[in-house]
């Protein structure tokens, strides 16, 4: 097995010794150091192929990605459509009218539903958040703080990383992110004020369940927001399409967003993606009568991505959300089993497909993601004290199944080494 288990602390160096005589350990080292947002915490695989939940590497072990998050690759009706466009057009100018983007922003449109009506396609998640914090900007030209959630993940672009809590390589951002925790929710809505330009939130994340809040919590939210005129936009780039059991989780929570972000899901791994939904209201007051091309994506809008929007929209229905419900049910029954309040796995949660445990200590969730890999199930590395587990949306339940198994195989394992260590 070509694979390096890699301690808390090693070097990436370590990554070179199985991959000598294919890459040099300069070569590896550089990539690593250049691309990697934080060092691998576990074994990691060099991919050659992913279908569905099943990521082949390049030994030809098969792993279960519960990493991606996204829509599952390989989906035969999505990818019909992908390479239908292939063979018409991929990428155009923006001069030329394009009939799958006319097509995916009313599948949009449709999807969204309620006054979420004008979108803007782009490149990735990150792309669109930052596409919703220019319209706060825009809309509030004097106002720069924006209330967000401590500790959560917001993407890698400058003003997500400061609103996550990771430091932001820019001393002085356009915005300037305020965070607090939902564990005093009655104290983040006191942040939301006359100089505040936007509220984001996600409805539900890897840590925090969408019943965490009352409905009556979220709609006193959107009532502050309106009254300071700060936009409120909803991050769903985790939780859409179809993750927690409706198209999209905002329909749990009763309100209305002034903006919302989507991601990568929507890319069904065949194309970079990102979206940005917001009321005409908002739109205009920004953008209206100017020219549309103050704000752009060099290959946003392309029809190759345009034509997968349409698709993902289309497979996304009430069966999709369906299946995400049963697997969060089947994640809660199996995780109860071995998250205890004693024990090194005190806290979990699944919002349909959203499924998380709470360690004890971020050492010990770091030792919990180790365990799954060796297990060959592929994990993000943990935020803090927490470790998600995000299958495909259109995972076989024999491969959900498979993961929660192994999960809960490997929790026993630290539970019993928890155990003989005390």
């Amino acid at each position: 097995m070509q694979m390096t288990y890699i301690p808390e602390g090693q070097t990436t160096r370590s990554l070179a010794r199985p991959l000598q005589g294919r890459m040099t350990a300069r070569d590896v080292h550089a990539v690593m150091d250049r691309h990697a947002i934080e060092p691998p915490a576990h074994v990691a695989p060099i991919v050659r192929s992913l279908a569905g939940a099943h990521l082949r590497d390049q030994d030809g072990d098969v792993w279960i990605d519960a990493c991606t998050g996204g829509f599952g690759s390989a989906h035969p009706q999505v990818q019909r459509a992908v390479a239908a466009q292939l063979e018409r057009i991929s990428l155009s100018s923006r001069f030329l009218i394009s009939r799958p983007l006319a097509e995916a922003v009313a599948a949009i449109d449709r999807f969204c539903g309620g006054d979420l009506t004008v979108s803007y396609l782009c490149s990735s998640g990150s792309e669109a958040l930052d596409a919703a914090l220019k319209l706060a900007k825009g809309t509030h030209p004097r106002r720069r703080k924006v209330v967000a959630v401590s500790g959560e993940e917001h993407g890698t672009f400058s003003h997500g990383q400061a609103m996550g809590g990771r430091p932001s390589p820019l001393p002085d951002l356009p915005l300037r992110p305020v965070s607090a925790a939902l564990s005093d929710p009655d104290r983040f809505l006191a942040l939301v004020d006359r100089d505040t330009a936007a509220v984001v939130i996600a409805p539900a994340a890897p840590g925090r369940t969408l019943t965490h809040l009352p409905t009556t919590w979220w709609t006193a939210l959107r009532r502050r927001c309106h009254r300071a005129r700060a936009l409120l936009i909803f991050d769903e780039r985790q939780t859409a399409p179809a993750r927690t059991g409706s198209s999209l989780a905002i329909e749990q929570l009763g309100i209305e967003p002034d903006a919302l972000v989507l991601g990568d899901a929507f890319g069904a791994d065949a194309v970079p993606l990102g979206i940005t939904v917001m009321t005409r209201a908002a739109y205009d007051r920004v953008y209206s009568r100017r020219n549309p091309s103050l704000h752009g994506s060099t290959f946003g809008a392309n029809p190759l991505a345009a034509a997968t929007v349409t698709a993902v929209v289309a497979a996304s229905d009430s069966v999709l959300a369906d299946r995400q419900a049963a697997v969060g049910r089947w994640a809660r029954e199996r995780l109860a089993t071995v998250s205890s309040t004693a024990g090194p796995l005190p806290e979990h949660g699944a919002d349909g497909s959203l499924i998380w445990l709470r360690a004890a200590s971020p050492v010990i969730a770091q030792r919990l993601a180790a365990e799954l890999a060796d297990r060959r199930v592929l994990v993000r590395a943990p935020r803090a004290d927490v470790v998600s587990l995000l299958p495909p949306l259109t995972a076989r339940t024999a491969d959900v199944e498979a993961l929660l198994a192994r999960t809960v195989d490997a929790a026993l394992r630290l539970t019993v080494e928890e155990g003989a260590s005390t």
